[in-house]
């Protein structure tokens, strides 16, 4: 399996691309790949955990040119939180090594059964966020046929690395929804304001109109000045929750 300068490698470009990445599922095919190959391995998966449906889902999976029909297959595939080895994972927030899946009860075979990849040997780490876990990654069948205490800890530092992704990608979403829920408030506070103003405009001009007072004294109006505040405050506000 891959050497110590490819490993120092992956985990150097992966930390680096973390700094700015803004795709995370390039960032994440990119890795998982990486991983397989440094593994020689038939294939590499995360696993994300779905809390309201306590499901297990495959979002990237990255698979060996002889089973890549098995990546699609496998971006379909749900199955519950509770089964097999990344279930365990999940559960107990501690990483796997299952070198023959045959002889280990807490495997789910129907993963292998759906993507026709039979599964020998297994690593499997947790993806951590700050308050809980979040899913898994996975390592299937490595060149050598066997993992090593290691290999667990490498992939575990990625996995660390990917957990922080996910999270920095969730604050992001959060953050630009909360902006564009600002912008909706200023614009609609934008447009109540303009609306005042043109309202107080108005009646400026009728009440110098009714009393027939020279246009002079329309300067004089208190309301005309405030509807023009509010109206260019309105206006501004306005443009600014456009993006402007």
């Amino acid at each position: 399996m891959g050497n110590a300068s490819e490993r120092l490698q992956l985990l150097y470009d992966l930390s680096r691309r973390l700094a700015s990445f803004d795709d995370l599922d390039e960032l994440l095919r990119d890795a998982t790949r990486a991983v397989r190959e440094v593994f020689r391995a038939d294939g590499t998966a995360i696993l994300l955990l779905d809390d309201d449906r306590r499901e297990l889902r495959f979002p990237i999976a990255s698979q060996a040119e002889s089973a890549a029909a098995a990546a699609k297959v496998l971006t379909e595939l749900r199955f519950p939180a509770t089964s097999g080895i990344a279930g365990w994972v999940v559960a107990n927030g501690q990483p796997a090594i299952v070198d023959d899946v045959s002889k280990d009860e807490r495997f789910y075979p129907g993963v292998a059964e759906a993507t026709g990849v039979p599964t020998r040997a297994l690593l499997a780490a947790p993806l951590r966020s700050r308050s809980q876990t979040i899913g898994v990654i996975e390592v299937i069948n490595p060149s050598g046929g066997r993992f090593d205490p290691d290999d667990a800890l490498f992939l575990e530092t990625v996995a660390s690395d990917i957990g922080i992704a996910y999270e920095k990608a969730d604050l992001y979403a959060r953050l630009s929804r909360e902006v564009t829920s600002l912008r909706s408030l200023t614009r609609i506070a934008g447009g109540g304001l303009l609306a005042i103003g043109l309202m107080l405009i108005v009646v400026a001009f009728v009440a110098n109109l009714a009393v027939a007072l020279p246009w002079s004294r329309l300067l004089t109006r208190p309301g005309l000045w405030a509807g023009l505040v509010a109206t260019i405050a309105g206006g501004a506000l306005l443009q600014r929750g456009r993006g402007g």
